[in-house]
């Protein structure tokens, strides 16, 4: 009897539509972006979960279990598997009375255990509990945005039919993903007392707490000092010392940069005028190279379809800080970092409320502002790539800037994989440092990261003869901002010249 094609299928066309997307391999060279966001313990996100465990010990002897899920743990209880029945959660610790004496659950170290005894051997337990998807002051690397949310939750909840933003870092990293960031980063502080009076100082401890992090190139703080919020204040926090620490990982051989972004209350009622806030910021931040204060300070954004009511909810406004995050993504989707911020498109906004004039968008750009306005078709454009320090052209660009951090990652990273530290000093090991040199800067110029670099040379430490000095200049690739054109009218044959 002859044998059937397996899984035999008649030919024809065959569609299937995928719940999942498509999520494609990170690149190694990604730039990683780091949200935090300070939030109330009530809003870190739970899931609910059951364990079932097997009571092996015999007699009234101790017994601990660890639960499966990691993070702070709610709402524990145990039950007989077999019977149904509850047992009574009660003592503390591990330490337990006999007779069916049920531990609470503890936590340590992300761990969580649990302790009976009492109870006879071969008996089954089920634990249910909530546990949090995402533990404090931790940081979690995604690439794709189905799995931020997953662990930070959905975005918005609807307090009292209104749509509230519950979890900022899902907002962030969303709009991130959507302009073209294929690595992002997501860490929730708890908020040091509930109200808390200014989120600047949760944020910069947050930011403190990753100096031994590798890995995290771009800095966006969600939130922004209160004191710029009323008129004639100025300080804080957290956008002078972000400032601080970029300047000290820097010179550690760390490069990394900001983008940060001001509060929809910015500006309103009695609070001090936008111009007057941004420049407070920037020369609170000593005007640096490596920061871009993102300005307008509220953006409307299309919350969409409410899933649990099926109504159409529509724009609200949100935080500019949003914005900063957007731009974060932007600048990470690039082809290069040469690449400039200028004339670029910010997706995932609906539109931009009483948007600042021309004028004041121009006197906001000339203290170090990068502005994003709503052109006359609806979209929203950076107007400049922008950093706080505009003390000169070099200094003012991002991408420029951003260039020589490149290049010097690239540099690190090729010396440091050649296996030439380590290795006899001879005139080979003289060539093999020229050869990994010239060939990276190569590369940096067939990419289009540099237009070019010479005068590279060697020559060894006189004060540690182990020591090798490089030294050479290179070109940046430089964003074209300008275009002037002259016309004017021949009267005399009516003829137009250039």
């Amino acid at each position: 009897m002859s044998t059937p094609i397996l899984n035999y299928q008649n030919p024809g066309v065959y569609v299937t539509q995928s719940t999942l997307p498509n999520i494609g391999a990170v690149s190694s060279s990604a730039i990683n972006t780091l949200f935090l966001a300070s939030v109330p313990s009530g809003n870190f996100p739970t899931n609910s979960y059951q364990d079932v465990f097997h009571v092996t010990v015999s007699g009234n002897g101790p017994q601990t279990f660890t639960l499966s899920q990691p993070g702070t743990v709610s709402n524990f209880s145990v039950i007989n598997n077999t019977y149904g029945n509850a047992y009574t959660v009660s003592g503390s610790g591990t330490t337990v009375a006999p007779g069916y004496n049920v531990a609470p659950a503890t936590t340590s170290g992300n761990v969580t255990v649990f302790t009976v005894s009492g109870l006879p051997s071969n008996t089954w337990l089920r634990a249910s509990y909530n546990y949090s998807t995402c533990t404090p002051s931790t940081m979690y690397t995604f690439g794709d945005f189905n799995s931020l949310q997953a662990v930070f939750g959905p975005a918005f909840s609807y307090v009292n039919g209104t749509p509230t933003v519950t979890s900022p870092c899902t907002l962030a990293g969303y709009l991130a993903f959507l302009n073209g960031a294929e690595l992002v980063s997501c860490m929730n502080i708890t908020q040091t007392a509930s109200g808390v009076v200014n989120p600047g100082v949760d944020l910069i401890n947050g930011i403190y707490g990753t100096i031994n992090i590798p890995g995290i190139d771009v800095f966006v703080p969600l939130g922004m000092d209160t004191t710029y919020l009323t008129a004639g204040q100025s300080g804080g926090p957290l956008f002078s010392n972000l400032s601080a620490f970029l300047q000290a990982q820097a010179y550690n051989g760390t490069y990394q940069r900001a983008f940060i972004g001001l509060s929809q209350a910015v500006a309103s009622g009695v609070n001090q005028s936008l111009i007057n806030t941004c420049t407070s910021i920037i020369g609170d931040t000593s005007s640096n190279s490596r920061m871009s204060l993102v300005a307008p300070q509220s953006v409307n954004y299309n919350v969409g379809l409410n899933s649990t009511t099926g109504s159409v909810t529509g724009n609200v406004s949100v935080d500019g800080f949003y914005m900063a995050a957007a731009v974060a993504g932007l600048f990470a989707s690039l082809p290069n970092v040469a690449t400039p911020l200028t004339n670029k498109y910010i997706n995932g906004f609906s539109s931009i409320s009483n948007q600042p004039s021309t004028a004041d968008s121009n006197t906001l750009q000339s203290y170090g502002t990068l502005m994003i306005r709503q052109n006359n078709t609806g979209a929203l454009r950076i107007r400049q790539g922008l950093t706080t320090n505009v003390s000169t052209w070099l200094t003012q660009e991002v991408s420029i800037n951003a260039i020589g951090d490149s290049l010097s990652k690239s540099l690190a990273t090729a010396l440091r994989d050649s296996s030439l530290i380590g290795s006899p000093l001879t005139v080979s090991t003289i060539n093999g440092i020229q050869s990994v040199i010239t060939t990276t800067l190569g590369s940096a110029v067939s990419s289009g990261l540099i237009q070019a670099f010479s005068n590279l040379s060697y020559s060894q430490s006189s004060s540690n003869p182990t020591s090798i000095n490089v030294t050479f200049t290179y070109s940046p690739t430089i964003p074209l901002n300008y275009i002037n054109v002259n016309l004017t009218i021949d009267s005399s044959t009516g003829t137009v010249t250039f």
